[in-house]
This record gives C-alpha cells, structure tokens and sequence, in this order.
C-alpha cells in the first residue's frame, strides 16, 4: 500500500490546480477591496457615532420666546 502525503494548500498550489487563474486574480482583488471598503465604511460610522454623541452632551441654551404681537392695520409705518 502506497503512502499519500498531504500537502497543505498553498497559494502556489492553487494556481498550479487553477482552471482560470485570471479569475481568481480577479475574485482575490475583489474580496481585498471588499474588506478595504468595509473598513473605510465602519470608520466612518464610528465618527459618525462619537459625533452624534458629542452633540448629544452639548446642552442647548434655553429658549426663551419671544413676545409677539400681530401688527395692527393702523401701525404700518
């Protein structure tokens, strides 16, 4: 009985077993955009996030309305 030897998988021994190396050039380069991209967009919402946070502990001056009166026809100027 014969003795296989398992090699462990490699890039290299995919591209030797690869029945269309360009696209897998193409699906690896899609997926390192993709986690690059879901990077930037988490970033992203983090700042948005301690933005909106920080705006939250901004207390606002309080409001005090003004006293309106509706203009009489006689007071036109």
């Amino acid at each position: 009985m014969q003795k296989q030897t398992i090699t462990p998988v490699t890039e290299e021994n995919n591209k030797k077993k690869s029945l269309n190396p360009i696209a897998d050039q193409v699906e690896r380069r899609t997926k390192e955009i993709s986690i690059k991209s879901e990077k930037i967009v988490n970033d992203g919402l983090d700042i948005l996030k301690d933005f909106i946070f920080k705006l939250l502990e901004v207390r606002p001056r309080e409001y005090k309305p003004r006293e309106f009166r509706q203009k009489d026809s006689g007071d036109e100027k």
